[in-house]
């Protein structure tokens, strides 16, 4: 934990405005120094040693203004203590990005999540209660071996009653070597694709919606480039952008109103002003 700490004073010190904290699993930062090895399921918990929530807590503590963006967590691993260290350290966004894969029992299972489709129901609740404005985003994978219509269909409803903030959606690949390579069932790409459109039409309604949630509000952003920033709720490169006046200045934080949205993305312009041509290849939301 020294290491990543000191690296990001450093890094604040010149002049960072954002500090992503990536892993392969961020959640289980730490508990592989515990005396007592961990499961896949077991929590955060600083009680045992250093943890996810020790470090944000350091990070935290930084002096300076800048933002700490969680990604790729594990739902296994959160706990009411990490939910409760992120609403109490103002420095962390109020963003996460938490892979789910499923949420049809059977799916998960084969996938070997780790997570039923209650938990997972639960975890999310708790999230948002226990951290007010946060942005939930989750990727999911379709055409995974054995998947049915039904799978799919359970898929659909949670997303239309989850309402994530942030959601991007993979095709299931076959890659030699894989367990799920090995598996009978195999979805034909044409399946894989009719449900990846499915669920990606569903999504872009949902993100139109919580886009449109915006206008006529303040929201406060950092400034990439002439005219394009970004809020809170959008990890570089793969969520939506905030177009800007372009005299903003490049590389600070700033607080616009939202008067209009594209799709994905918000606009916080001057009458008469258009956003800038600004393509970046981006997962889907």
């Amino acid at each position: 934990m020294a290491s990543v700490v000191a690296e990001a004073r450093q890094l604040v010190k010149e002049g960072v405005r954002e500090l992503n904290l990536i892993s392969q699993d961020t959640t289980f930062f730490g508990m592989d120094t515990w005396a007592e090895r961990p499961n896949p399921r077991t929590p955060v918990d600083s009680a045992r040693g250093t943890a996810l929530t020790t470090l944000l807590r350091e990070l935290n503590a930084i002096e300076g203004d800048f933002w700490i963006r969680l990604l790729y967590t594990h739902p296994a691993h959160w706990s009411d203590e990490l939910i409760r260290t992120i609403a109490e350290c103002p420095k962390v966004a109020r963003y996460i990005d938490i892979p789910l894969q499923h949420i049809s029992d059977r799916m998960l299972e084969r996938m070997q999540r780790e997570t039923s489709g209650d938990y997972i129901r639960d975890l999310i609740r708790r999230i948002r209660a226990g951290i007010p404005g946060i942005a939930v985003r989750t990727t999911f994978i379709v055409g995974f071996p054995g998947e049915t219509e039904a799978d799919v269909d359970e898929l659909c409803q949670f997303i239309t009653e989850t309402k994530f903030e942030r959601l991007g959606v993979f095709r299931y690949s076959q890659e030699d070597g894989t367990r799920g390579a090995k598996m009978p069932d195999q979805i034909p790409a044409k399946v894989k694709e009719a449900r990846w459109h499915r669920v990606m039409a569903l999504q872009q309604q949902i993100a139109g919606e919580v886009s449109k949630s915006w206008v006529g509000r303040k929201l406060r952003v950092l400034v990439e480039e002439p005219g394009v920033a970004r809020g809170e709720a959008d990890a570089p490169d793969i969520d939506g952008r905030v177009y800007v006046p372009r005299t903003l200045a490049r590389g600070e934080f700033a607080e616009v109103t939202i008067n209009a949205f594209r799709d994905y993305d918000l606009l916080a312009l001057a009458p008469g002003e258009q956003p800038v041509t600004w393509k970046v290849a981006r997962q889907a939301q």
